[in-house]
């Protein structure tokens, strides 16, 4: 069974989502800071991803992820796919205001690379499990 990893690179947070069976679910959110690549390091430690998808957005979000991209993929060694997240956080906000549950408030960058990891996974039906 693959395990995929998503990342959604903000500059003051990074949202995580982990898939197995081809079901993205929201991990954790953690604070971009010194630390950020040892936090990620220790979590594909204990998740065992074969795959980091990687959330890309557009214009200067885009140069500044590409950049953190490289340097993760330097860390862990793991092989790193680029998919589109342009929106990802607006329909995630959606979402949650016509949910009929309540879902808590805050922030939301572990659903949006939920989100666009299982839109991945859709487009990559046959290769992604």
């Amino acid at each position: 069974m693959s395990v995929y990893l998503a990342v959604d690179y903000g500059t003051k947070r990074v949202g995580l989502a982990i898939a197995r069976a081809g079901l993205a679910e929201p991990l954790v959110i953690l604070d971009n800071s010194p630390e950020l690549l040892n936090q990620i390091q220790q979590i594909i430690e204990a998740e065992q991803p074969q795959q980091l998808i990687v959330g890309l957005s557009e214009q200067k979000m885009a140069e500044l992820t590409k950049a953190f991209a490289r340097e993760l993929a330097a860390k862990t060694k793991l092989p790193i796919i680029f998919a589109d997240e342009t929106l990802s956080s607006q329909t995630v906000r959606e979402k949650i205001k016509t949910s009929k549950k309540k879902v808590r408030t805050g922030h939301i960058d572990h659903f949006s690379a939920a989100y666009f990891l299982q839109e991945w996974l859709d487009t990559h039906q046959s290769t992604a499990r």
